[in-house]
């Protein structure tokens, strides 16, 4: 029983957290609900989802970086690494990062590199909070699934 109430604790932390992340504006209540598809999908859901959607998003982000290093920039090509980003970010409800990425892409339409440059450094920044607070919830998740698979 004691595990029990372990796993309820754990996961009561869990949802506290996202209401944490949502009132700081990093995730829309897109989250919760990505999060509450596990049930149909199996525990492990967010446990392989997360780590995918980070290195994917870095690696968008590392071409953006070097598409805005060119001396003649690619706006087209920088326009739908923002759509790839913005794709990706908007299905996890990572409303801040999507919200930048929009504006980026504003940006790329209007061909102004130096507003680009700008906009990139904000999406970074918000991706790095937003990694920081994946990671962490992850740790969570793992805790979780972990206490579940051991009989509680």
């Amino acid at each position: 029983m004691a595990g029990l109430a372990a796993l309820e604790a754990l996961t009561e932390q869990l949802y506290d957290f996202i209401q944490s992340m949502e009132d700081d504006g990093i995730v829309d209540y897109h989250f919760k609900d990505c999060y509450n598809m596990k049930e149909a999908n199996g525990p492990f859901l967010f446990i392989e989802l997360i780590p995918t959607y980070i290195s994917d998003s870095e690696a968008t982000l590392e071409e953006m970086t070097t598409e805005l290093d060119q001396p003649l920039v690619n706006f087209k090509h920088l326009e739908q690494l923002c759509t790839r980003l913005k794709g990706g970010t908007s299905c996890i409800g990572a409303c801040r990062v999507a919200t930048s990425c929009g504006e980026l892409r504003r940006s790329a339409i209007a061909r102004n590199k130096d507003n680009c440059l700008l906009r990139l450094e904000m999406i970074k920044g918000d991706f790095s909070i937003l990694r920081n607070r994946l990671e962490a919830f992850l740790e969570l998740e793992r805790r979780i699934v972990t206490n579940d698979y051991q009989g509680c």
